[in-house]
């Protein structure tokens, strides 16, 4: 089954053997001239279960914590403690952008609830570990309070596509010594 769905790749890859520098930082950053019409698109005509809307909101969370984070690495200059942990920021933000792709392709008909839910869950578990290791790397901590608004507020969207998911499940019957 070849898929009809557009392969849209959100955010910068490229890869270079060099030294980790705040250039490579640059590159990670959400790229796609169309990220901008999909996150503002309301017209997800075919999503009759609302879970679309859902997923745009982590989308637009995650866009803007990645945003943000990458942002204050490359603001933070000598606070960063060493070359290798800038090492590990660029190589955890750059598995965020297949994540994303990921989130996106699942958006489109036929809606799977389960798929969505996982999708978004590795979305959100990327951006949760970018926010580790540059938490790590970085001692910014008046950004910790808006990092943890901004997760709890991708985590009550999840909550939503878990139990859409969750909804999905077949009736399993009591397991022998359960009650029913």
């Amino acid at each position: 089954h070849v898929s009809d769905r557009p392969i849209v790749d959100l955010m910068g890859t490229t890869e270079t053997p060099s030294e980790p520098s705040e250039l490579e930082l640059d590159d990670v950053v959400i790229t796609n001239p169309h990220i901008e019409a999909i996150l503002e698109n309301e017209d997800w005509v075919e999503d009759a279960s609302g879970l679309v809307s859902h997923c745009i909101a982590i989308l637009k969370i995650c866009h803007t914590l990645t945003e943000k984070l990458v942002a204050m690495t490359m603001g933070s200059g000598a606070r960063v403690k060493s070359p290798a942990s800038l090492g590990d920021i660029i190589v955890v933000a750059k598995r965020i952008s297949p994540r994303v792709d990921d989130v996106v392709r699942s958006m489109y008909p036929p809606l799977d609830p389960k798929l969505l839910d996982a999708r978004a869950a590795a979305l959100l578990l990327s951006v949760s570990h970018l926010v580790l290791v540059t938490r790590s790397a970085c001692r910014q901590p008046a950004a910790r309070h808006w990092v943890e608004r901004s997760l709890a507020a991708a985590e009550e969207h999840m909550a939503v596509l878990r139990q859409a998911a969750m909804a999905t499940e077949p009736e399993r019957p009591p397991a022998p010594g359960e009650p029913p």
